[in-house]
């Protein structure tokens, strides 16, 4: 079972290799809309979505892509992780 915390950081790692966005894993805000930030536009949520049910193996539905429950990394942690639960 992982934790939270190595969710995060597998997510961070993700970010940073495939969108440039000049933060690096020790300063990309974790409580912050990547979407806000610039980092991700519409096309890019739907890749973060891929990844996470790909990388953990469940299904993120539609009404689930939403600000309160993937507007951040620490709120994208918490879902998968409540998924794994």
């Amino acid at each position: 079972m992982e934790t939270e915390k190595s969710i995060i950081r597998k997510i961070i790692e993700y970010i940073i290799s495939n969108h440039p966005c000049g933060y690096t894993e020790d300063n990309l805000p974790l409580e912050k809309s990547l979407v806000e930030l610039g980092i991700l536009d519409s096309y890019g949520v739907v890749e973060l979505v891929v990844f996470l049910e790909t990388n953990w193996s469940i299904v993120i539905d539609d009404d689930e892509i939403t600000r309160e429950k993937m507007g951040s990394i620490k709120k994208m942690a918490a879902l998968v992780n409540g998924k794994l639960s």
